[in-house]
């Protein structure tokens, strides 16, 4: 690949595509850096709206100035495309730390303790992401977690915002009615990755015996609860296990109100974990039973 767009930025290689553009890896031959570039070609009857549409996800994602949400360095637009320049985070999409084991909870609470805080400050300037899922976080090579692909994301405020997402971490309210969502539909996206990341995702499809989205969408919008990851057997603490379990309420109402209380809940567990005689009593503390096997799956090949 050895086109250069925009007189600045020559394309290397493309990283992804997805409903609202392509991403590729490039080099700005003026700052002599790489960046990554999401770019919408447009053209006919629907080019306005989708040109609209990348602009507004730009604003959206220059609004949030936070080290574990992707960094947009500028907007470029032509004729017929836009090109949103940002931050090139160098590592992994999340989804390929558990996609064959679980992550301990000692490791995901240094993750998800930076995806809370990457979320409180979406939520902090009204906006809903709308698209939390593991393949739109992005581990650096430094264990830094980055949120990412705002193409979805809107303000809470909006009169036009409409239902939208990732099939399978779509809140059950959204799914049912396709009614406005509010800030709770990222909370139980957050909340169904956990579910997912300390399960693994081959202990997770047991519990439906199925790989198709859809059949999980018919357990979300069953009347049953999601079974707790204590109930499971995951080797994860009940204090954890409890939060994750209150972001999936099915009920809105049920659900954390806010990002901020899920915060202060993990920061408390964080806290109680620090200290020496909990770190000795978790260490005597027999192994629990587990309903799934656990100890089955093999080890990633990369970590």
């Amino acid at each position: 690949m050895s086109e250069t767009i925009h007189d600045r930025f020559k394309l290397l290689k493309k990283c992804g595509s997805g409903g609202t553009g392509e991403v590729y890896q490039a080099r700005d031959l003026r700052l002599k850096r790489l960046v990554a570039i999401k770019r919408v070609r447009a053209a006919g009857a629907g080019r306005h709206e989708t040109l609209q549409r990348l602009l507004q996800e730009a604003e959206n994602l220059a609004r949030v100035e936070h080290p574990n949400v992707v960094t947009v360095h500028d907007i470029l637009e032509t004729d017929t495309s836009v090109s949103i320049i940002m931050e090139l985070v160098k590592g992994k999409p999340f989804l390929k730390l558990f996609h064959r084991r679980p992550i301990p909870e000692s490791e995901y609470l240094v993750y998800f303790h930076q995806l809370v805080a990457a979320v409180e400050a979406v939520h902090a300037v009204g906006i809903i992401h709308r698209d939390i899922n593991p393949r739109n976080v992005m581990v650096s090579r430094e264990g830094v977690v980055k949120l990412t692909d705002f193409g979805l994301s809107g303000s809470v405020h909006a009169d036009d915002l409409r239902a939208g997402g990732t099939l399978g971490y779509m809140a059950p309210e959204v799914l049912r009615t396709g009614g406005r969502p509010g800030f709770g539909v990222d909370i139980y996206s957050l909340g169904f990755m956990s579910y997912q990341a300390l399960l693994g995702i081959p202990n997770f499809r047991k519990l439906h015996g199925s790989t198709k989205p859809r059949d999980w969408v018919r357990w979300v919008l069953s009347r049953e609860p999601f079974q707790s990851l204590v109930e499971l057997g995951a080797p994860v603490s009940r204090a954890f296990s409890r939060v994750v379990t209150g972001m999936l309420q099915k009920d809105p109402a049920s659900r954390y109100r806010s990002i901020s209380a899920v915060r202060k809940d993990l920061e408390a567990i964080l806290e109680k974990r620090s200290s020496p005689q909990t770190a000795a009593s978790a260490q005597r503390a027999p192994a629990g039973s587990s309903l799934l096997n656990f100890e089955e799956q093999p080890p990633p090949a990369e970590r």
